[in-house]
Formats: C-alpha cells, structure tokens, sequence
C-alpha cells in the first residue's frame, strides 16, 4: 500500500469541512499548546471554546494537551486538563461540571478493529463509542479510558490506571485493568 492509498482509506468517510476542522484544529491547538504560563491557559480555553461541541465554563488546558476532535466533545462547567495529556473525540466526549484529568492521560473515544488478520490494524478505520464523564471526576496522572467507558458521579481514577469499563458512583479505581477499591462518600 502506498501513502496515497493508505490516506484514501483513512479519510474515507470524513466530508471535506470536517478534514479542514481538523487541520485547522490542530495548528491551532499545535500552536497553543507551547504558549506556557497563564496566558497560554487562557488562550487554550478560548481556542477550545470556540472549537468544542460545547463548554460551559472555565476550561484550563495545560501546554502541550492533544485536542483531536474538539468538536465532538462537550464539557460542561469548570474542567482542568494537565500537560501531556489527549483527548481524541472521534465517538464522541460528554464531560460533566468540575472534572480534573491529570498529566498524560489518554482518552479515545474510538478504537481499532482487530478481528480480521487481511487487514492491517494501522490501515483500517476507528470504530467510534462515546465516552462520559459525570461531574466531581478526578483522573489521576498517566490514566487511560478505553473507548465507551462510563465513569460515574464521583469517581477517582489512581495515576496508571486503565478503566476498561463504567464506573460506580463515587469510587476509588485503580489497577490494570481498573477495579474499585474503596468508595467515597459524598457530604451529607
């Protein structure tokens, strides 16, 4: 397969505005994202409020985070993301009120099929399943979330930890793959 052929087949299916969006995307964010000190946290969240599918507050977006997809990610009020850390919303985000994700955490609303070996996985298409966030979530640093996860009200996802499935409500998770190990207990 060559360049030009493996780039027909992953562009396959996006309209030409979405293949501008995204190239607009990511020079902007590209551009921003090396912009340190205050000034480049206010310039994230005006560049991400202008591009996300929606954001209901303050966003402060560290240097160097990776935004593909802002589009189709929609956060609600106050959200915080540290350095290093991507956020692809091929499947689509829904983030809630007053979430924190540490340094270098991955979330990828998309993944790759891999049950056919005539195909190489490098060459075939993301399969999108949305990811949510609820509100008063906390992702510790290095976390990933696997495409199509729930993490509920509450939860605290430990700095490592891969969460290959929803959350309970106010849960401590950790591990590979995560489980609970304690749980939180909201105010009275």
């Amino acid at each position: 397969m060559n360049y030009f052929q493996f780039l027909r087949e992953k562009i396959k299916g996006y309209s030409l505005r979405t293949l501008l969006f995204l190239e607009v995307e990511s020079l902007c964010f590209g551009a921003l994202s090396l912009i340190p000190t205050t000034v480049g946290v206010f310039l994230r969240g005006i560049a991400f409020r202008l591009m996300a599918q929606h954001c209901g507050g303050f966003a402060w977006i560290q240097p160097r985070v990776m935004l593909i997809h802002a589009d189709r990610i929609s956060v609600g009020k106050n959200f915080g993301v540290n350095t290093g850390s991507y956020l692809n919303g091929v499947g689509y985000i829904e983030i809630g009120n007053f979430v924190l994700i540490g340094d270098n955490v991955t979330i990828s609303s998309g993944m790759h099929p891999i049950d056919r070996c005539d195909i190489p996985v490098f060459s075939r298409s993301t399969i999108p399943k949305k990811i949510v966030i609820e509100n008063d979530v906390w992702i510790g640093a290095g976390a990933v979330i696997m495409a199509g996860v729930r993490l509920r009200q509450g939860t605290v996802v430990g700095a490592n930890s891969v969460v290959t499935r929803d959350t309970e409500a106010y849960t401590v998770v950790v591990g590979a793959p995560a489980r609970a190990i304690r749980r939180r207990y909201p105010d009275a």
